[in-house]
C-alpha cells in the first residue's frame, strides 16, 4: 500500500524514516536507545504535571511493553495490569534489538489488513489524537460513543504484503462518558507507527475509528531534518482550507499554537462542563481535524479562545462564577487533548527533545499571567525557559509561544498589553539572558494574531536576540491589519490563512519555511533562513 501526499509517494514498506532520510539526503542514523527520556534537565523531557485528565474524570489507562492494558492514573501510565493482552493471531515475533537494549518485545507479524474494517463514525465519531511522544511512548486519546470494551492496534509495516507487524493489541474502557487517554510504553525511537480503535472480535473486528499515526521521538543521538507542521486560530465549526493543504504534505508532527477553538460564544452562556464538551465535539467531529490530526502526533499549547477572548476574562478575577466557568474550559481541555497534565495541578509547559536535532519547548503564555503584578509567564516558568534555552544540546531551540514576542510595527501597539511587549521587564529579561549567553538558534512558532508572518524579532540591531526570527501563522481566521507586516523586519507577512510546513534542518543549519496558499495549492513563500 501507498500513501500519497503531495510531491511524494511513500512507499509503506520503506517507512516514512527511511524515506525522510533518503529524500533529505540526511545521514542515516540508526542507533536508537529505547531508555524514556524523563531528565527534567537533559532533554527530552515532560515536566508537566497532574494525573492525565485531572479532575474531569477521563479515563486514564496504560500500556506497558508486555502491551497489557488496565485502568490506572497518574502520569507515567504504566501501572495497567497484564489482562486483555493479544497479539492478533499467530506469526512472527519482530522486536526490535538497537544500542544494545530492545524495544517492541512483544511485536509479532500476522496478517491483518486495518483499512479493510469499516469506519464508523456513529461509535467512532472524533479525530483520534496523538501527543506526548517521547523516544519510547505515546499517549493516544479519542471518544468512543458506546459502552463496552474495545480494542486498540498499533502496528508498522511489513515487508511481506497482507501483513502488519503487531506491537500492541489490547483492550480499551472508555469511561462513562466515553472518553479514552491511553499511554503506550515500549516503542522503538524516530519509528512510524499506525493505530486505531476497533470494535468486535479483536481477531476479526468489524468497525474501527479513523484510522491514525504518529511518530515517535529520535533517540537522543540522533540527527537528521525534522518537519513540523503549524495550525492556529481555526474558527469553530470549519471548513479550514489551510488544515486540508497541509494534510496532503509531510510533517513529523504537529505544533497546536492555540486558539484551536473558539468557546467565547459558551462562556457567554452557562458555560457548563457539557456546554464545551459539546463545542470540543464539534470542533474535532470535522474532516477536515480528523485527516490532519491522523497524519502525525502533536503538541499543544493554548491561548484565550479555548475558555473565551481575552476581553471577556479577568485572569486575576475571583468571582465564582467564572472561575467555575473557566475550570469546566480547561477541564474540556485536558480531557480530550492528548496531554499529560490537568486540573487542579495545571502546568503546561514543557519540553519534548528530538535526538540532537530539535528541543520543541511548549509555554503557557495564558494562563499564568498577572497583569497587576507585571507577570507574563510566572517565576517558576521563566526558570524552566532559561534552562531549556541554556542547557538543551539540541542544534535548535523550537519555542511553542502563542501569542507572538516579536517587536510588532506601531499600529499593533494599540493591543501590547496582550501580548509579550505588554511585559517589557519579563521581555527585556528574556532578551538579556539570551544575549550574555549568546545562545543561538532560538526559533520561535507563534498564532492569537490571525495573520502569517517572518519576521526578526526586532526591526533593527546586531546582537542574538534581534536576529531571531519567529514564525507565526493563522489557519482559520484573517486579519485586514496583515497589510501592515512589510519592511525590512518583515520576509514575508499576510492577513489570510495559510498551510505552513517549517523543516528544521541541522545538517545545513537552516530552516525552511513553507506558506502554502490553499486556494491555488501553490507556495506563497518557501525559503531556507538562517540566523547570525
Amino acid at each position: 500500500m501507498q500513501e500519497e501526499r503531495k510531491g511524494t509517494t511513500i512507499p509503506r514498506a520503506m517507512g516514512r524514516r527511511t524515506f525522510v532520510r533518503l529524500s533529505a539526503g540526511a545521514l542515516a542514523t540508526l542507533t536508537a536507545a529505547c531508555g524514556d527520556d524523563a531528565n527534567p534537565t537533559g532533554g527530552g523531557t515532560d515536566t508537566g504535571t497532574g494525573g492525565s485528565g485531572g479532575a474531569s474524570g477521563t479515563a486514564s489507562t496504560g500500556v506497558g511493553s508486555t502491551t497489557g492494558m488496565g485502568s490506572g492514573t497518574g502520569t507515567s501510565g504504566t501501572t495497567g495490569g497484564t489482562t486483555g493482552s493479544g497479539d492478533g493471531g499467530s506469526g512472527t515475533t519482530t522486536g526490535g534489538t538497537t544500542g544494545g537494549a530492545s524495544c517492541e518485545p512483544d511485536a509479532v507479524e500476522v496478517t491483518f489488513d486495518p483499512d479493510a474494517v469499516p469506519e464508523d463514525e456513529t461509535v467512532y465519531p472524533l479525530a483520534v489524537m496523538a501527543g506526548e511522544m517521547k523516544p519510547t511512548s505515546v499517549m493516544l486519546t479519542t471518544i468512543i460513543d458506546e459502552p463496552g470494551t474495545k480494542r486498540l492496534k498499533i502496528w508498522r509495516p511489513s515487508e511481506t504484503a497482507g501483513n502488519v507487524v503487531m506491537v500492541v493489541d489490547a483492550d480499551v474502557e472508555p469511561d462513562a462518558d466515553g472518553y479514552v487517554k491511553v499511554t503506550v510504553d515500549g516503542l522503538c525511537p524516530g519509528t512510524w507507527y499506525r493505530y486505531g480503535f476497533f470494535s468486535g472480535d479483536p481477531d476479526a473486528p468489524t468497525a474501527r475509528s479513523t484510522l491514525g499515526e504518529f511518530r515517535t521521538a529520535l533517540d537522543d543521538e540522533d540527527l537528521e531534518p525534522l518537519t513540523v507542521a503549524l495550525s492556529a486560530c481555526t474558527f469553530t465549526g470549519g471548513p479550514w482550507p489551510a488544515l486540508q493543504v497541509m494534510s496532503d504534505e509531510y510533517y513529523d508532527m504537529v505544533l497546536q499554537l492555540g486558539d484551536q477553538i473558539y468557546n467565547d460564544d459558551v462562556f457567554d452562556g452557562p458555560a457548563t462542563l457539557q456546554d464545551f464538551r459539546n463545542n470540543w465535539r464539534l470542533q474535532l467531529s470535522h474532516p477536515d481535524y480528523k485527516k490532519f490530526y491522523s497524519r502525525a502526533g502533536l503538541y499543544a499549547t493554548w491561548d484565550d479562545h479555548e475558555v473565551t477572548d481575552n476581553g471577556k476574562f479577568n485572569r486575576e478575577t475571583t468571582d465564582p462564577v467564572d472561575i467555575q466557568k473557566r475550570d469546566n474550559a480547561l477541564d474540556a481541555f485536558f480531557e480530550i487533548m492528548p496531554i499529560d497534565s490537568g486540573r487542579p495541578n495545571v502546568r503546561l509547559w514543557r519540553s519534548f527533545r528530538w535526538g540532537k536535532t530539535a528541543e520543541i519547548i511548549v509555554l503557557d503564555c495564558r494562563y499564568e499571567r498577572k497583569p497587576s503584578q507585571g507577570i507574563y509567564i510566572s517565576p517558576e516558568q521563566m526558570a524552566f525557559l532559561k534552562d531549556r534555552l541554556l542547557n538543551s544540546p539540541c542544534h535548535f531551540k523550537v519555542v511553542m509561544n502563542s501569542v507572538p514576542i516579536t517587536n510588532m510595527p506601531l499600529l499593533w501597539d494599540v493591543a501590547e498589553g496582550d501580548r509579550w511587549e505588554g511585559y517589557p521587564a519579563q521581555r527585556d529579561e528574556l532578551r538579556d539572558f539570551i544575549n550574555q549567553n549568546d545562545i543561538r538558534n532560538v526559533w520561535w512558532v507563534s498564532g492569537d494574531f490571525h495573520v502569517c508572518f517572518v519576521a526578526k524579532l526586532e526591526p533593527d540591531g546586531n546582537d542574538r536576540w534581534s536576529n531571531q526570527y519567529e514564525i507565526a501563522c493563522t489557519a482559520g481566521n484573517e486579519n485586514p491589519a496583515g497589510w501592515t507586516l512589510f519592511g525590512s523586519q518583515f520576509d514575508y507577512g499576510v492577513g489570510t490563512y495559510r498551510g505552513c510546513i517549517v523543516t528544521f534542518d541541522p545538517l545545513s543549519d537552516a530552516v525552511h519555511v513553507r506558506f502554502i496558499d490553499p486556494d491555488g495549492g501553490g507556495d506563497d513563500y518557501n525559503k531556507a533562513l538562517t540566523q547570525l
